[in-house]
C-alpha cells in the first residue's frame, strides 16, 4: 500500500518486485487518512505492507508523532509491515518537527539517504535501519540483491552527514524563502490555484483544478507556457489536476515560471 498521491517510482519499484500496489489516499490537507489505511489493512490482514513517505513527497507534509503512533497501532493490529522512506527528513522547516518512524514502531524499517538534503542523487548511496522487532521481515530480505551504491556516493554521504550540517542549514534558509515566494506569486498571478505550503522538502504541490486545465495541467503549462512541472496524475490517485513544482532554484526562475503559468490561461 502507498498513501497517494506519492512519489511515482514507488509504484514502479513495488511492481517490479512483483507486489500488487493498493492506494490509501491522503485527505484534502495532504495528511494520512486512517480510515482509508485501515480499510486496506483489513482487506488482507498480514498480507498488506505500507510504504510510507515520511516526510511526504509531494507536498512536504511532516507526519506528527501522534499520526505515526496511530499508524503503528494499526500496523500491529493487522500484522502489517511498514517501511518508511525518510529521504527528505533532513529538509524540515523551523516550524515543524520530524519524527522518525522507528521511534514509534519497533517492527518498522526505515530507509535514509543524503541525496535530497545535500543534492547527491547523481552519486547513489543509501542506508537502511530497522527496529528491534523487525527480525521476521528482515529474514525475508534477499541480501544478495544488487543495490547499486557507488564508492563515491558512500564517501559523499558520510561526509554530508558528518561534516556538512552548516551547508544544509543555509540551504533550508534559501528554500524557506522560496516556498513563501511561490505562495505569494501564486496568490498574485493565479489566485484560483490552491497551494499547500510545505512543512519540509523543496517539492511543492499545487492544486490547479479550479483553473480548468483538465487532469494534467502540467501538459498544458508545457505546451502553452513552455514551463515544465511534474505531472500530477503520475503520482497516483488524487494527483489529477495537480502539478509538483521544484523550488530548489533561484527566485528569478520561480517568478518566470509562475508568469508562464499565468500566461497559459
Amino acid at each position: 500500500m502507498v498513501t497517494s498521491p506519492v512519489y511515482p517510482p514507488f509504484y514502479g519499484y513495488l511492481r517490479q518486485a512483483g507486489i500488487i500496489v493498493t492506494e490509501a489516499r491522503l485527505n484534502a490537507n495532504l495528511r494520512l487518512d486512517f480510515e482509508a489505511i485501515e480499510a486496506q489493512f483489513a482487506a488482507a490482514p498480514g498480507g498488506v505492507g505500507l510504504l510510507l513517505c515520511n516526510p511526504h513527497n509531494p507536498g512536504g507534509t511532516v507526519h506528527t508523532r501522534e499520526e505515526l503512533e496511530t499508524l503503528a497501532r494499526l500496523a500491529a493490529k493487522y500484522d502489517a509491515q511498514v517501511v518508511s522512506d525518510e529521504i527528505h527528513a533532513p529538509l524540515i522547516y523551523a516550524e515543524s518537527t520530524y519524527t522518525p518512524y522507528l521511534s514509534v514502531d519497533p517492527r518498522g524499517i526505515a530507509v535514509h539517504a543524503a541525496s535530497k538534503g545535500w543534492s547527491l542523487a547523481a552519486i547513489p548511496a543509501a542506508l537502511m535501519t530497522w527496529g528491534p522487532d523487525a527480525g521476521e521481515a528482515l529474514a525475508r530480505y534477499d541480501s544478495g540483491k544488487h543495490h547499486g551504491p557507488t564508492y563515491w556516493g558512500t564517501v559523499a554521504q558520510t561526509v554530508a552527514y558528518n561534516e556538512c550540517r552548516g551547508w544544509l542549514a543555509d540551504a533550508i534558509v534559501a528554500l524557506d524563502r522560496n516556498r513563501r515566494l511561490l505562495g505569494d506569486l501564486l496568490a498574485e498571478k493565479l489566485p484560483a490555484a490552491r497551494y499547500h505550503l510545505p512543512a519540509s522538502t523543496y517539492l511543492t504541490w499545487v492544486d490547479c483544478r479550479e483553473l480548468g486545465l483538465g487532469d494534467d495541467p502540467a501538459a498544458v503549462f508545457l505546451t502553452r507556457g513552455r514551463v515544465a512541472f511534474n505531472s500530477g496524475p503520475t503520482f497516483g490517485a488524487g494527483g489529477e489536476g495537480h502539478v509538483r513544482i521544484n523550488i530548489a532554484t533561484s527566485p528569478a526562475i520561480l517568478e518566470e515560471a509562475v508568469s508562464r503559468m499565468a500566461a497559459s490561461l
